[in-house]
């Protein structure tokens, strides 16, 4: 077995100014090398640990990362001052770095608070007291017998179980000794603060505040085509997960449409009591307007209508505070006993600052794929996901390992003119539109906000611009606000034809998508398999009408195949000129494409610099422009997933293109790449 998970060297990094010894680390996260490294000064503690520190900084909405004065090396042998922590509710967590998304030393120590540390917090990981080990349960007792393991369980990921210690810093030490002993695959499961993604009906609406809704107006354009949907379904029957900041379950525009919190099908990862999503902060609004925009309650002679006003929710309050990858993973596998979940909605995901490099961990790729490939009957539970805010930040959908999953459904924001917003991020991985507005009512959109009057106040003091009644807002944005529409819409299709496959729902969608209303931005371009693209908008808007026209009598797609191809590598000149591999799949047998999955390893001092490109043989290009803020290096086991080559061929030669858009001086090596496609078999 190969050892990943080992120590490589000793780095620097800077904590308060000064550069540090530290500790790295290469795990192995699914068989993937991730390198991380250790703080030799900071621990994470959810109240104050009691111990010296020389200064702390908030982490997430439920704790604060310290600064040691002793060290952290001082701490791991003192049991009795952890003990001590533990007792008075500190509990003391190692603190690690994601190397690929630090730039180097040299550059951080330059750059000015506080954006030196943003670029540190986007960057940290937090380690819980579990491991995710590569093995079966004949090796548990060796880990019994080398280290303190408590317990284990099977993990999301298939040949990989979850190893329970007593602490953090237990499981530290444990991780030491699997990498002195050698044959050990491991890696911590980590805990991070993921970031929100805010930025002619027959039967009548009586909801009060539905003509302020355009986005479902049946009139005025640009809209979701909605017409006379609500007269054959409203989503009922159909159940959504809304996986956020929490969900007010008795609010009064939701309340008809939520599960009690007695039928347990809610779940809490963060503060509070485990079975009840209800949020405990005002700041806590984000899921209560995501879920008025997905299912908040039609027909009621109350407030807002939702996309699905019939459709039932569960509340999976997962970001109101840090969560670790397992509790990630859970909540998107997440399927309660008895109950279907048909539609998982997620307007969050890794940071948006054209720095991060996106990765999500295994654990949670598997709770997605687990969902899409079991739930619903082996159907799949769909998943509607924000596809990212930082286009002003320079970044790129392509970069982020959640939307970029071949198992969910990337949206992308609108405003009302029909332009892309301001703050969407462009993508080959950004499958279809919706509605997000702008920065500032009335641009904004009209949805439920957590009730109460201290809410209300926060809201227009926030925004002076806002209208909106208590217990509803007109100030809520972001591909935030558009992924809880598609999910909505996903609703409306599955009570349409319950028997629809997850991939079946993401092509009706496409293939229906509305273009005639969208102006500006990445042009569309014709594929050579029917469909049209655009990076900035995937296929269009949601064109609800039609999908359900479509979903009607559709044909579910054939069975699930794939093709794959590897290459050595090429020099990356700093000129500006194209570097291409050929990935050569003309023996492979032909593929009516869906996704296409590259994978590769770069070496550069500066990744940003690098944009990428992968060109069909019909000749349909994706790309992942340059993000011109990421100074990190090195791309390792990184892997983008394209939609722009849905129906065509994947017969012939495909290319992998990488060009370095800057020149100063710093060249690189595309080490390898491998591309895989998936699809039907083609006839």
């Amino acid at each position: 077995m190969t050892n990943f998970s080992r120590f490589v060297s000793f780095g620097a990094l800077l904590v308060g100014g000064l550069a540090l010894a530290q500790t790295d680390y290469v795990f192995s996260d699914g068989g993937k090398r991730q390198s991380f490294r250790l703080s030799s000064t900071e621990v994470f503690a959810r109240k104050a640990p009691g111990i010296d520190v020389v200064k702390s900084e908030p982490y997430g909405s439920d704790g604060a990362v310290y600064t040691v004065k002793a060290g952290v090396a001082k701490l791991r042998k003192d049991r009795k001052a952890r003990a001590s922590a533990a007792k008075a509710g500190g509990t003391l967590y190692p603190v690690f770095y994601d190397v690929q998304d630090l730039p180097a030393a040299d550059k951080l120590a330059a750059m000015k608070e506080p954006e030196r540390s943003q670029r540190m917090a986007g960057a940290r990981r937090v380690m819980t007291q579990k491991l995710l080990v590569h093995m079966d349960e004949s090796r548990f007792a060796a880990l019994e017998a080398g280290t303190q393991a408590v317990s284990k369980e099977a993990s999301l990921l298939k040949g990989w179980m979850l190893v329970s210690y007593p602490d953090p810093f237990t499981a530290l030490d444990a991780a030491d000794w699997m990498t002195r002993t050698g044959g050990w695959e491991y890696i911590p499961v980590f805990m991070r603060q993921m970031a929100k993604k805010q930025a002619a009906l027959q039967r009548e609406v009586n909801d009060p505040l539905f003509p302020k809704q355009g986005h479902l107006s049946a009139t005025v354009e640009p809209n979701l085509n909605i017409k006379n949907a609500w007269d054959s379904v409203t989503g009922k029957g159909i159940n959504i997960a809304v996986v956020d900041d929490g969900l007010e379950v008795n609010h009064e525009d939701l309340k008809p449409n939520a599960y009690p919190l007695e039928s347990g099908y809610h779940r809490n990862f963060n503060e509070g009591p485990p079975n009840d999503p209800s949020p405990l902060k005002i700041s806590e609004t984000h899921g209560t307007a995501c879920a008025g925009l997905a299912a908040a309650a039609g027909f009621n002679n109350l407030g807002v209508i939702g996309v699905a006003p019939e459709a039932q929710m569960m509340g999976l309050r997962l970001i109101a505070g840090n969560s670790t990858e397992e509790d990630n993973g859970t909540a998107l596998a997440w399927q309660p006993d008895g109950l279907t979940v048909h539609v998982s909605s997620n307007s969050w995901g890794p940071p948006d600052d054209g720095k991060s490099g996106g990765r999500v961990s295994a654990l949670q790729l598997a709770g997605i794929e687990k969902g899409a490939t079991n739930n619903r009957g082996g159907l799949g539970t769909l998943y509607a996901v924000s596809c990212g805010n930082g286009r002003q930040n320079g970044d790129n959908a392509s970069y982020d390992g959640f939307s970029g999953s071949r198992f969910a459904i990337a949206v992308a924001a609108v405003n009302r003119d029909g332009e892309q917003s301001s703050y969407s991020e462009d993508g080959m991985n950004v499958a279809i539109s919706a509605f997000g507005g702008e920065q500032a009512p009335p641009a904004m959109m009209w949805t439920t906000n957590n009730s109460g009057d201290e809410v209300l106040a926060k809201k227009n003091t926030d925004f002076p611009t806002s209208e909106a009644p208590v217990n509803y807002t007109d100030a809520f944005n972001g591909t935030s606000a558009a992924a809880p529409q598609v999910s909505g819409g996903i609703a409306l299709l599955l009570q349409q034809n319950p028997a629809l496959g997850y991939r079946d729902v993401k092509e009706i969608l496409m293939k229906t998508a509305r273009r005639d209303i969208l102006k500006g931005s990445d042009p569309f371009t014709p594929n050579t398999g029917g469909f049209q693209f655009s990076h900035s908008f995937g296929a269009g808007v949601m064109n609800v009408a039609d999908a359900l026209a479509m979903a009607t009598g559709w044909t579910n797609l054939g069975p699930l195949i794939s093709a794959e191809a590897t290459a050595g590598g090429v020099p990356i000149p700093d000129t500006g000129e194209l570097a291409s591999v050929d990935l050569d799949l003309s023996n492979a047998g032909k593929i009516r494409v869906e996704h296409v999955e590259v994978m590769m390893n770069v070496k550069h001092g500066r990744r940003g610099d690098l944009a990428f490109g992968i060109q069909s043989p019909g000749g349909m290009l994706s790309e992942a422009k340059a993000r011109p803020l990421d100074d990190a290096a090195d791309f390792s086991d990184y892997m983008f997933t394209s939609v722009r080559h849905w129906g065509e061929t994947s017969s012939g030669v495909w290319k992998f293109i990488v060009r370095d858009t800057n020149a100063n001086g710093v060249a690189g090596e595309l080490v390898n790449v491998s591309i895989k496609i998936y699809g039907t078999a083609a006839q």
